[in-house]
This record gives C-alpha cells, sequence and structure tokens, in this order.
C-alpha cells in the first residue's frame, strides 16, 4: 500500500507542479505535433484537410513568472485538398511548405504557472508548392506561382508539467491564421492548427 501510494505522489507532483521561472530566464523548447490544414475559403465549400507532421523549436525569455517573449522555427505544412467550386467543377488541391519563425507574447498562469496561453504575429518562408489540378498529372511544382512569404497571426494554449529537475515537459495547441494569398493563381488564406509535445530547458 505504500508504494502504491508514494507511486501516487510523484505522479501528481509531476503532472501539477511546473518550474516558476524568474526574470531573466531562458528556456529552449523542441516540439513536435501533428497538424491539419485548411484554406479558409475552400473550407466553406467542403474541402478534406491536409494533415502531416509539424516539428521545430522555440526559444523562450521570461521578463518575470507571468510574462514571458517567444520565438523560434517551425516546419509547417499547410493548403487544401479536393476543392470542389460546385457550379465550376474545378477540383484542385495544393500543397505548401514553410518554415514559420513566430513571435508571441505569453502570459503563464495557475498556482505554479503550469499554464499560458500565446498570441502573436508569424512569419512563413515558402520551401516548396505543389498542385494538382485533377487533370490526371498528379502534382505538380508551382513554386514559381506561390507567395514566397506568408504574414499571419499565430496564438494557443499549453500546459507544462515537470520530468526532470531541471526539464519540463509540454503540450501544447497552436493555431496560425495566414493574412496572405497562397498562390497568384487559386486565392486563398491558410489556416492551420496542430497539437504539439516538447521538452523545455532551461539554459
Amino acid at each position: 500500500m505504500k508504494y502504491l501510494l508514494c507511486f501516487v505522489m510523484t505522479i501528481s507532483s509531476l503532472l501539477c507542479n511546473a518550474q516558476v521561472r524568474e526574470k531573466g530566464d531562458i528556456e529552449i523548447i523542441p516540439v513536435i505535433g501533428y497538424s491539419i490544414s485548411y484554406q479558409l475559403d475552400s473550407f466553406l465549400f467542403g474541402s478534406s484537410s491536409i494533415n502531416g507532421i509539424q516539428f521545430g523549436a522555440y526559444a523562450n525569455y521570461h521578463f518575470n513568472s507571468r510574462w514571458s517573449l517567444r520565438t523560434g522555427m517551425l516546419y509547417q505544412k499547410m493548403g487544401t485538398n479536393s476543392t470542389d467550386f460546385f457550379i465550376f467543377v474545378n477540383e484542385y488541391s495544393e500543397r505548401t511548405n514553410y518554415l514559420t519563425i513566430p513571435l508571441t507574447l505569453n502570459f503563464h498562469f495557475g498556482k505554479n504557472r503550469n499554464w499560458y496561453a500565446h498570441y502573436g504575429p508569424a512569419i512563413g518562408i515558402l520551401t516548396k508548392a505543389e498542385a494538382n489540378y485533377n487533370d490526371g498529372n498528379g502534382y505538380i511544382d508551382i513554386k514559381s506561382l506561390a507567395s514566397t512569404t506568408q504574414f499571419g497571426v499565430n496564438g494557443g494554449i499549453g500546459y507544462k508539467f515537470n520530468i526532470a529537475p531541471q526539464v519540463l515537459g509540454v503540450v501544447e495547441n497552436y493555431n496560425f491564421l495566414g493574412f496572405t494569398d497562397s498562390t497568384d493563381q487559386k486565392s486563398g488564406k491558410n489556416f492551420h492548427l496542430s497539437l504539439n509535445l516538447g521538452v523545455i530547458f532551461k539554459i
């Protein structure tokens, strides 16, 4: 019985007590997650999502225990899949990959600052663009037609928990809304969301 009690207390400590940060603390946070992406206009016409893996890393600077500024770089897959514009009978799929640089202000809350909300601007640098026009040729390169950068906002919420004396784990919801049309040919703005897992290292 005492072993079970010790186990429960250990797990409770890991899940409930994050390390409260102070002014000047810096964190490095590698993350990986599963993402879902649409283009807003195509979503209204019932397109299916583009799914993929998001990964990257953040650097987080703490002003105090409640506020921090975070940036980094994320590899993200976006686009739209099988958009059928009905009366135009124009099925079209698009896949675009970006290196996204977010800049967010983070608010840490809860008794032990386990929770945080983040929001701010982001810029994406295009690395790959393909489209399928449903003409039998499959996906073809359209990078010359695509916007080389996209601007938008990103935000979400996360939860931190202890996994070692100087290491935290994190589960995070991340969302991105683009303000830039993805290509010159097909007008569409990306919406991307993901569920990320990460590890927080204090340096």
